[in-house]
């Protein structure tokens, strides 16, 4: 499953910083910069959210000086066994890897990944979140 194209541009309209295009590329390419977001739309808000908190970050080591390549940057945002997987490459602080691990472990299982209602994991072949409606159309 992938994002709309139109709610990923969205996120890097709000977010310049945070998915701003690699000044460098070491190892290869981020998966980001392959794929974009890899999860259903339903998960726009968290991702949005999560994302806020990463730009308001880097808007502190602006302020602190600190030059671009110190700054975080989207690395992948996928789903993975049911959950987000919402990785950043660069410096975070513990409170903000803190609010991305509760949303990959806890906030994301309870969020349908395709529509955004409330929802629950489901097992089957794959394991997924979804709300009843969305799991009863697969």
């Amino acid at each position: 499953m992938v994002m709309k194209h139109e709610l990923q541009a969205e996120l890097r309209r709000r977010y310049p910083h945070f998915y701003r295009e690699p000044v460098q590329v070491r190892d290869g390419i981020e998966p980001f910069d392959e794929r974009g977001v890899e999860c259903g739309d339903g998960w726009f808000d968290l991702i949005d959210r999560l994302s806020c908190a990463c730009e308001s970050e880097i808007q502190a080591l602006v302020a602190q000086g600190l030059p671009q390549n110190a700054w975080p940057r989207i690395a992948q945002i996928k789903e993975k066994f049911g959950g987000l997987r919402f990785y950043v490459r660069g410096s975070l602080s513990e409170a903000l890897r803190a609010q991305i691990q509760q949303a990959q472990t806890e906030t994301s299982l309870g969020i349908c990944e395709r529509c955004g209602a409330t929802g629950k994991l489901r097992t089957g072949r794959w394991l997924r979140t979804a709300c009843d409606s969305c799991a009863a159309a697969v």
